[in-house]
């Protein structure tokens, strides 16, 4: 076995969006707590320059968001970070910039990358103008669709998370992952980790079933929408009893709810502010998010 070469690594694509002459496929990074947009020019007949490709690691709770909008086509939606790859083994700094903007009946996604520069609370900005753009324009129906498609992708990755960690299937064997749209290898990422982060090591996982890193707060960005009673991505406690706040929240059938899986705990809070009483069970709560966010996705 251990002479055997090893596989050609793969990332799930979840959607793809191709004209004439350019192309965007979003593609599945969850791994690292984030989805990758690859997208680049071509000529029919020719293939892909390879000098004209861009690609950009957007955070998972950016994604929600932003996606969110696309598929309300929420008018007037802009978005637009900074990114890249620090120095590495004496290659200078990679500048990553994305742009998104609804405008009218029109959706424009521009990918950037060039030259970088680290500026010193180690962020990647650009330093001189960019040696790639790629700018793939969407008709609204067009964004809406694949804003969807990766909304209920990311509904399902919440929803086999609570499954596998709290084993609510009975067998977890049992539980096989959803069909992709497709595999493909990721040969096409740029050398250097994404975002401006090291590139992650092996370690260990949390009881959740998450990397430490994706656990980590979203480096203080401003939270962009409330709902429900919540505020930074936080659910509103039920009682404003500080003590009562601190008790570990408890099923009807007197089963704990694990206080490292935010999903669950603020699922859970969410049904205590709707039904004024505690869920029956991790199945009952199971229900209760799969009906928010068929809701959502609708």
């Amino acid at each position: 076995m251990n002479n055997q070469p090893s596989p050609t690594p793969t990332r799930v694509r979840l959607y793809s969006h191709v004209t004439q002459s350019r192309f965007l496929h979003v593609e599945d990074a969850l791994a690292i707590g984030k989805l990758r947009l690859f997208a680049g020019n071509y000529v029919k007949g020719q293939g892909m320059n390879k000098q004209g490709f861009a690609n950009a690691f957007i955070d998972v709770e950016d994604a929600r968001v932003i996606f969110g909008a696309l598929a309300r086509g929420e008018q007037s939606f802009s978005h637009r970070e900074y990114k890249g790859t620090p120095p590495k083994n004496g290659q200078p700094a990679t500048s990553r910039v994305l742009s998104i903007a609804v405008k009218g009946e029109n959706v424009y996604v521009e990918l950037k990358s060039g030259p970088g520069k680290l500026t010193p609370t180690g962020a990647i900005t650009p330093n001189g103008p960019a040696k790639v753009e790629v700018n793939v324009t969407f008709k609204l129906y067009e964004a809406r669709r694949m804003g969807t498609a990766v909304l209920a992708y990311l509904h399902a990755w919440d929803v086999l998370r609570m499954m596998y960690h709290h084993g609510m299937m009975g067998h977890q064997q049992s539980v096989g992952q959803p069909a992709p749209y497709l595999l493909v290898a990721t040969a096409s990422e740029q050398n250097g980790a994404p975002n401006g982060t090291a590139k992650p090591k092996t370690g260990p996982v949390q009881n959740n079933g998450i990397h430490p890193q994706q656990a980590a707060v979203a480096n203080g960005r401003p939270v962009t929408r409330k709902s429900n009673g919540q505020a930074n991505g936080k659910a509103a406690s039920p009682t404003n009893d500080s003590t009562a706040a601190k008790q570990p929240l408890q099923y009807g059938n007197g089963t704990l709810v694990d206080g490292k899986n935010m999903t669950e705990v603020q699922t859970y809070r969410q049904y205590l502010a709707e039904k004024q009483s505690a869920p029956a069970s991790k199945t009952a709560l199971l229900d209760f998010y799969r009906q928010r966010t068929q809701v959502v996705a609708g």
